[in-house]
């Protein structure tokens, strides 16, 4: 059931489009439309192999400092996946080496190596919330994911 609900959350999310960001993030000045990028949110492996699941992500010019920023999107900086990935990499870490958890993961129909597990694992994304699933804490980023992809946009 938990492998159904993760992937609902991640297939419901893919193609979305992050639009929103009110003001500069680092002078707070008035931002401006600049481009839109792609962005891997998470990799999947179903019956035909591993399927890359992406959003896209506008990003905005400040027009006081200059500086390049994206749309309030949920991402963590200097991440590859999307931060209910990364949230659940650093919590099943918690209490698994990271084999175990890369093991889990690909379980859950996710493709996450170990080395990756271990680099989230050892930075500090702050206080993660959780939730208990049948015995396992797993981020409340990922079942608000999964929720809101059995339920549609």
């Amino acid at each position: 059931m938990l492998t159904a609900l993760v992937q609902a959350g991640i297939l419901g999310i893919e193609d979305k489009e992050f639009t929103e960001l009110d003001r500069c993030p680092s002078c707070g000045g008035n931002v401006t439309m600049y481009d839109s990028k792609e962005r891997r949110f998470a990799v999947l492996r179903d019956d035909s192999g591993p399927r890359t699941i992406n959003v896209r992500v506008k990003r905005f010019s400040c027009r006081e400092c200059g500086r390049i920023s994206p749309a309030n999107a949920p991402f963590y900086p200097e991440t590859r996946m999307g931060s209910p990935v990364v949230d659940l990499c650093v919590v099943l870490s918690r209490g698994m080496p990271a084999s175990r958890v890369a093991r889990v993961m690909e379980d859950l129909s996710l493709v996450v190596d170990r080395g990756t597990v271990r680099n989230y694992a050892s930075r500090d994304f702050g206080e993660i919330p959780v939730t208990s699933f049948y015995g396992i804490s797993i981020p409340r980023s990922l079942m608000t994911l999964s929720l809101m992809g059995i339920r549609g946009p």
